[in-house]
C-alpha cells in the first residue's frame, strides 16, 4: 500500500495540475467520489490535498454544496497585473543583465519554432517558463516566492485568454521575441520596456476575454 504521505501529494499534483491548465474550468464543481477514483486515493489524501488548494486560492469549498474551483474575477485580473507591471519589468532592469546569453539564445530559438495553437499545452508552458526564467534572474526569495504564487493564477488566465482569443497567442510570441532580442543585446532597459508593453497588451486581452465571455464573474 502506498504511504499516505506520498497519495496526499500525488493527488495535490493532480488536482493542481488539472486545475492550472483548466482542465478543471472556473466555477466548475468537483465530484469528490469522482477524484478518489482518478488519482486511487482514499478520502483522507484526496481532502488534505482539498485542502491545501483551498489556502493556495485555487479551490473554494462550499458547505452543503461541494468543492468549487475558484473563478477569476476581474478584480483579480487587475490584482495579478498590478504585481506583474511592478515586478517583472523591475527584475529585467535590474537582474537583467546576469541572464545567461545561452539561456536567452534557447528560449528564442523556442519560442520561433512553436506553432502558436491555442489547443497545443506547450505553447502555454513556453510562455510561463519565459516568465519565470526571466524571474529567476533575482535572487530576492521573498519576490520569487511572490511570483510563483502570482504564476499559477496567471497560467490559468493564460490558457483562458489563448483558447478565446487566438490571435492573441500570435501577438505574445512576437513580444517576447522583441524582450529576449534587447536581454541578448545586453539591453535591460529596452527590455523591461518591451515587457510593460507586452503585459498591457496581455491584461488588455484578458479583460476582453472576460467582459466578452458568459459566465465569467465580472467583480470590479
Amino acid at each position: 500500500m502506498e504511504p499516505k504521505e506520498n497519495l496526499k501529494e500525488k493527488a495535490y499534483a493532480i488536482i493542481k495540475n488539472k486545475n492550472i491548465c483548466c482542465e478543471y474550468r472556473p466555477g466548475q464543481f468537483l465530484n469528490e467520489q469522482e477524484l478518489r477514483e482518478s488519482v486511487g486515493a482514499s478520502r483522507t489524501p484526496i481532502r488534505e490535498a482539498l485542502n491545501k488548494l483551498v489556502q493556495e486560492g485555487l479551490l473554494e469549498i462550499l458547505p452543503k454544496r461541494g468543492v468549487l474551483v475558484r473563478d477569476i474575477t476581474l478584480q483579480e485580473v487587475n490584482a495579478i497585473f498590478e504585481i506583474r507591471c511592478m515586478i517583472e519589468p523591475y527584475v529585467l532592469e535590474t537582474y537583467g543583465h546576469l541572464l545567461a546569453l545561452s539561456d536567452i539564445q534557447d528560449m528564442y530559438r523556442k519560442i520561433r519554432a512553436s506553432g502558436c495553437e491555442t489547443n497545443n499545452l506547450y505553447e502555454y508552458d513556453l510562455d510561463h517558463n519565459l516568465h519565470e526564467m526571466l524571474v529567476r534572474a533575482c535572487d530576492n526569495p521573498y519576490i520569487l516566492e511572490l511570483m510563483a504564487k502570482v504564476f499559477v493564477q496567471n497560467h490559468r488566465l493564460r490558457i483562458l485568454s489563448g483558447q478565446n482569443l487566438e490571435y492573441r497567442l500570435r501577438e505574445t510570441a512576437m513580444e517576447h521575441e522583441q524582450i529576449l532580442y534587447w536581454l541578448d543585446q545586453r539591453q535591460p532597459h529596452k527590455a523591461a520596456e518591451a515587457m510593460r508593453v507586452h503585459l498591457r497588451h496581455a491584461k488588455e486581452a484578458a479583460i476582453n476575454m472576460m467582459t466578452n465571455s458568459k459566465g465569467w464573474k465580472q467583480i470590479i
